[in-house]
């Protein structure tokens, strides 16, 4: 049984010049302007800025170790951009260009494939819905390829909803399939997960290929037996071209990654075993989407076998899987259950009841005109120490950074701010105004965080004073000789090594043949203490309370 699309009353056409400036106002600031943050963004930079200069673009790496937690596609596109346009702008900024592009055609296939199943208002619900999520905005806004993988999945959907074309119920949308176009488009983007993320890329988007000729049989022979032969050749040609390029030119690398993927996609319990804290992390990662797509599936719980619903529930069941029973618990991890979350809850979106719609819409208000005010108070407090509690706290999490600022920066501000204001009195009632105040609400309090803020971010977040001040030390003592490490992980190595070419050994047998030292420690942890062998030549703490860090150089006596 087909699910009949009906139109809301009082629908509103977004135009599609709105949606794209939009989009660019949301995607641009932060991915811009500043040197790569601790986190994600550094260690990720690093392996693209590596594989762009060492010039080996088989395996990638970090500090001139291999690094294998990712396969190197988000890598290859990166270092791509970082050598083409590292003329125009900082190789770190080139770099962050994937995550643009990865989420901007994220968003795309994800409002595609709703108008395609649904309808044109749910397809501008899943734009908004998308740029609206709370999870999405600090990944959307680094290095980082879950946004790559986020964009293979959509576009997996995307390919499957053009296969399946003659499926669907809406009107406003041709009922003609294209199976051949959907069958390029589904394999391109399955090789292209796979080549992102391994087998764990696999897991997300093959899954949904079986279902829908499980869900009707008449595409499993003639046309669409062929189409999905074609998808198969291609996502296979694609998935297979960079392990068999390390089996014929580094086969002692190909054991590696292998072995590392099947470390990662192995489950375990840990991740449900901590209860309390997965429950939180799934309720505020993926709001305002869960609450919507839970009413969706109600009122469309009698049409379950609707292609909207066979594909988006898939994919959800296949993430949360993922999510709980594999990986840590850390946030950029739950990025895989937005795709299916968006397309369930964009489908009903535009016929929510008025009371539903209503809350929807005033906790987005409020919730953001709080933000919008804690941002400029804050920054009253850090320039002129009014309301002075919070000017204490702010000293007190960041103690040695001297505040500036410009008239420029504040007038940027203030328009933006106003633009808020205009959006709450200017933009009509209509079913899709709850959407649009909270896609404007985070893009907005998110560009004038980065515009009053951005300095402060980049003081506690930059590793580059940190990575200088050691590379001093470490070269007026031994002329620039490797570094054992206690305690730094993978970000601090390719900090260290994007910063100031320092090369951080995290092997035992470092302790052996490296001259000198660092130890690493971060939130209330205690600093690691070598042996005696050791003595301690510098050392430093920056931050307080869980942000906080220390660091210390030794150098062998023996």
């Amino acid at each position: 049984m087909q699910y009949a699309y009906k139109p809301s009353s009082r629908a509103i056409s977004i135009p599609a010049w709105a949606l794209v400036i939009l989009f660019f106002i949301y995607a641009l600031p932060g991915n811009f302007g500043h040197d790569p943050w601790r986190g994600d963004d550094v260690l990720y930079i690093d392996v693209a800025f590596e594989m762009l200069r060492n010039g080996d673009w088989l395996v990638p790496h970090i500090a001139g170790l291999p690094y294998f937690d990712w396969p190197p596609l988000t890598y290859w596109i990166a270092a791509t951009l970082g050598g083409l346009l590292n003329w125009l702008m900082p190789v770190h900024d080139a770099i962050r260009l994937t995550t643009i592009i990865s989420l901007g055609l994220a968003v795309w296939a994800l409002r595609a494939t709703t108008r395609k199943l649904v309808g044109v208002e749910s397809g501008n619900a899943a734009f908004l819905l998308s740029i609206g999520s709370i999870g999405l905005l600090i990944h959307a806004h680094e290095a980082q390829p879950q946004i790559t993988l986020m964009a293979a999945v959509a576009c997996t959907f995307y390919g499957l909803a053009t296969m399946h074309d003659d499926l669907n119920g809406n009107t406003e949308e041709s009922a003609r399939a294209h199976p051949i176009r959907g069958a390029i488009i589904t394999g391109v983007s399955t090789g292209a997960a796979i080549l992102t993320a391994g087998l764990v890329g696999a897991a997300l988007t093959l899954p949904l290929w079986f279902v829908m000729p499980l869900a009707y049989p008449k595409h499993r022979q003639g046309t669409s037996a062929r189409a999905y032969l074609l998808a198969f050749v291609i996502a296979a040609l694609l998935a297979a071209s960079w392990p068999i390029a390390l089996a014929i030119f580094q086969p002692g690398a190909l054991h590696q990654w292998w072995r590392q993927e099947i470390t990662d996609i192995a489950p375990h319990a840990g991740n449900l075993a901590n209860t309390e804290a997965l429950t939180q992390l799934l309720a505020w990662f993926t709001w305002p989407l869960w609450p919507v797509a839970g009413w969706s599936l109600w009122r469309r719980r009698k049409q379950l076998r609707d292609p909207l619903c066979v594909l988006s529930l898939t994919g959800l069941v296949v993430a949360a899987w993922l999510v709980m029973t594999t990986g840590s618990l850390r946030a950029a991890n739950v990025v895989p259950l937005l795709p299916p979350l968006i397309l369930l809850a964009a489908a009903e979106l535009p016929r929510l009841r008025r009371g539903a719609a209503n809350a929807f819409d005033w906790f987005g208000i409020m919730s953001f005109c709080c933000i919008g005010l804690f941002l400029w108070l804050a920054w009253l407090a850090m320039h002129l120490g009014w309301p002075s509690p919070l000017a204490r706290n702010i000293v007190r999490l960041a103690p040695d950074f001297v505040h500036t600022w410009s008239w420029w920066t504040v007038s940027i501000a203030i328009v933006i701010s106003a633009g808020w204001i205009v959006a709450l009195v200017r933009v009509p009632y209509f079913p899709l105004r709850g959407a649009v105040h909270m896609a404007l609400g985070v893009t907005l309090a998110w560009a004038l965080a980065i515009v009053l803020w951005q300095d402060w971010f980049d003081y506690d977040r930059n590793y580059r004073p940190i990575a200088r001040e050691i590379a001093v030390q470490v070269r007026e003592q031994h002329g620039g000789a490797c570094l054992a490490t206690l305690g730094a992980g993978d970000v601090q190595r390719a900090a260290f090594y994007y910063f100031q070419r320092l090369r951080v050994d995290p092997r035992s047998s470092a302790f052996k043949h490296c001259p000198m030292l660092i130890a690493y420690s971060s939130a209330r942890n205690a600093l690691p203490v070598p042996d005696a062998n050791w003595q301690k030549t510098w050392s430093k703490e920056r931050g307080r309370g869980r942000q906080s860090e220390r660091f210390a150089l030794y150098r062998r006596i023996d």
